[in-house]
């Protein structure tokens, strides 16, 4: 009998032992957590569900540790015969929103988007935070390497109900609450509060307005690298009125291997409105080695077999584009900076190529940002082409990296 169990237990697939179970409107949905795959994705997921991680509320900028995922919708679906997903984690339900913080990606392991797996939904490269999505009963290959899986759905019962939130389509499933339990020893080991994840904070300092010309929020103490700072503001007080202030957003990111950067002050807004109320919050992200902007900086990314180097002027709002082709044929054109965005472990630079053919006109190009040298930058880019019957599509992926 001893002789059979083993061989039972030899091959038998290995299960996880840290589960997360989705209480929801359709039914249960076990998972199975690889937080040896995932630390990070596992690590956040967690303390997000169980409320011990503090978070940037995208509805009025508060700062809350409760449970993130109660009451949030299943937003997305796709319900094709080769594209089957459920994706959620957004609080206002559009897909724009996240926790007020981002995570890097996590590839270094042999899962796959076979069907049923748990995996975090992004916006390029290195820009994890609270979204998620379920495969359905199709694999998705093209999420290979783009969307880091940490979970795994292998009960019939719980792949069902995904297969159920997947037809019922958005806004039909609602996530009840998402209970957390750990079966072995592995799993009673892994601390959630160890993985080097962001931490929310309520900055210290005090305001300096001029009206009309000025409100500046004057930090103390100081932000520094990879710090990001957001603010909301109402003129009311009223539930409904606070709306976060995309020009107030400040990253701080990493500069010359010799200087660590400090900013003690950044701008509100023009202090315009007879009266204002803010509501202020620092994301600190640790390991951040992404720029705050291009200005004199190279970066230099794969299209195919091509190298694409964009030189920047002292401004970072254009330059100079090199293009060196497999042929070894070189050209040169003019480029412009139409936005630029950057995070703590990312940027997205949308930049017309002048001169180019259609194809290559627009890029919007999406840069993780991975590690760094004393010289360089190093990560991995997405970049989408214009089109103006489809605006952005994907267009080519491939090694990036940016001077310091």
């Amino acid at each position: 009998m001893k002789s059979i169990a083993l061989l039972i237990a030899l091959i038998s697939p290995a299960h996880a032992g840290l589960i997360a179970t989705f209480q929801t409107t359709q039914g249960d949905v076990v998972v199975e957590l690889q937080h040896a795959a995932a630390p990070q994705a596992v690590a956040n997921f967690i303390t997000l569900a169980e409320g011990t991680r503090a978070w940037i509320d995208p509805r009025d900028g508060r700062i809350r540790k409760a449970p993130f995922y109660d009451g949030i919708k299943i937003h997305r679906t796709s319900n094709t015969s080769n594209f089957k997903f459920a994706q959620g984690g957004s609080p206002t339900g559009d897909g724009s929103d996240g926790p007020g913080y981002t995570f890097k990606d996590e590839f270094d392991s042999p899962l796959t988007h076979v069907p049923y797996v748990l995996s975090m939904a992004n916006a390029g490269p290195n820009t994890n935070g609270s979204q998620f999505f379920f495969t359905g009963s199709v694999s998705q290959p093209t999420f290979d390497n783009v969307h880091t899986i940490f979970g795994l759905v292998t009960d019939p019962a719980s792949r069902s109900v995904v297969d159920a939130m997947i037809a019922a389509g958005k806004n039909a499933t609602t996530i009840n609450q998402i209970n957390i339990a750990r079966t072995d020893a592995a799993a009673q080991a892994f601390d959630e509060h160890a993985q080097n994840l962001p931490v929310v904070f309520q900055p210290g300092g005090h305001v300096t307005v001029i009206p009309g010309v000025s409100a500046i929020w004057n930090l103390h103490p100081p932000m520094t690298t990879g710090d990001v700072f957001h603010a909301f503001r109402s003129t009311t007080l009223a539930p409904q009125s606070w709306q976060e202030i995309a020009s107030a957003e400040r990253h701080v990111g990493i500069s010359t291997a010799f200087l660590t950067p400090v900013v003690v002050s950044t701008a509100l807004d023009n202090a315009a409105n007879p009266s204002a109320f803010y509501q202020l919050s620092v994301a600190s992200h640790p390991g951040s080695v992404a720029p705050s902007d291009l200005a004199n900086r190279t970066m230099v990314i794969e299209i195919g077999a091509d190298q694409f180097s964009y030189e920047f002027n002292p401004q970072g709002s254009g330059g100079f584009l090199t293009i060196m082709y497999e042929s070894g044929v070189e050209e040169q054109y003019p480029f412009t900076v139409i936005d630029f965005l950057s995070g703590a472990h990312n940027l997205v630079a949308v930049v017309e190529n002048v001169g180019l053919a259609s194809q290559y006109r627009y890029f919007r190009i999406k840069v993780g940002c991975d590690t760094a040298t004393s010289s360089q930058i190093n990560g991995r880019h997405a970049t989408d082409t214009y089109n103006p019957l489809f605006p952005w599509i994907p267009f080519e992926a491939g090694l990036a990296a940016i001077s310091r």
